[in-house]
């Protein structure tokens, strides 16, 4: 087969072309990753205590009231037996249940330091599931309770952020702020408690008493970040402890929670009884 000139021309510009076009094409660079020590600042919701004075003053001219813990119904397995062990530092269950804690013995034991007299909540349950018994003025018959007290709200708050601040030294040791952006919403956890109060007898509603967790000393909490330096995504927050990382609702661990409701429950008792 004999080639032409005029057929070498055009192939070759043809090569050359391709690899011009090889040689512009865009490269996956492979991502790289930077870990921040990140500084969280947040502002925590306010405790709210909303109460019926006169009512109260029923409680406080009582001596030593009567009490039943209310168990909420997707929670009545602590009826049967208290299955909560505790554990030491971050060692929790696999879904870092709030209710997978002794809170309900937490809360009684701080209602008899604060001169209750606190009625079985296994047997009251029991007398409320009877459908014999129509009204509340029964249930305080049965039971002889004047008060419940119910733990109508134990969960985890979000505060989100899309940016964080780190810390770094620059020239002659002066501490040099930086804000470093992300791409997407990152987030830490506070907790939110609240008791609901009710006069057994007239199933009057006493009051309700809301309280927040703070996570950190001064709302300033110190989280590691890892930012991809290409597209600026940052991975949640996290604490590493030797080979382990926690982050999410983990980083409040079942020693926090524990702290924070016997807190609440002090406040609750203060309020209740404070003369």
């Amino acid at each position: 087969m004999r080639i032409t000139k005029s057929f070498i021309a055009p192939a070759l510009v043809i090569i050359l072309f391709g690899w011009m076009a090889i040689a512009s094409a865009p490269t996956n660079r492979a991502a790289t990753i930077t870990r921040y020590d990140g500084v969280f600042r947040y502002t925590p919701g306010s405790d709210e205590i909303v109460t019926n004075k006169s009512k109260l003053d029923f409680i406080r001219s009582t001596s030593n009231p009567t009490i039943v813990l209310r168990v909420p119904d997707a929670n009545k397995g602590v009826l049967e037996e208290d299955k909560n062990v505790k554990t030491d530092g971050r060692r929790e269950d696999g879904n870092n249940s709030l209710y997978n804690l002794n809170v309900y013995n937490i809360i009684e034991k701080e209602l008899l330091k604060g001169g209750f007299t606190v009625r079985d909540r296994a047997l009251f349950q029991k007398v409320l599931g009877d459908k014999s018994v129509g009204d509340y003025s029964k249930i305080k018959e049965l039971t002889e309770t004047d008060l419940i007290l119910e733990l109508s709200t134990l969960e985890y708050v979000s505060y989100p952020y899309t940016e964080f601040t780190t810390y770094s030294k620059g020239r002659r040791g002066v501490d040099v702020t930086n804000t470093i952006s992300c791409s997407n919403n990152i987030s830490i956890y506070g907790l939110k408690l609240e008791f609901r109060l009710i006069k057994v007898k007239e199933n009057d509603f006493i009051g309700s008493f809301t309280y927040y967790y703070s996570m950190c000393p001064n709302n300033t909490c110190s989280y590691s970040v890892n930012v991809n330096d290409n597209t600026h995504a940052c991975s949640e927050p996290f604490l590493q402890q030797g080979n382990l990382v926690y982050s999410g609702t983990h980083l409040v661990s079942q020693q926090n929670r524990e702290s924070f409701v016997k807190e609440a429950a002090q406040k609750l008792v203060g309020a209740i009884i404070t003369r």
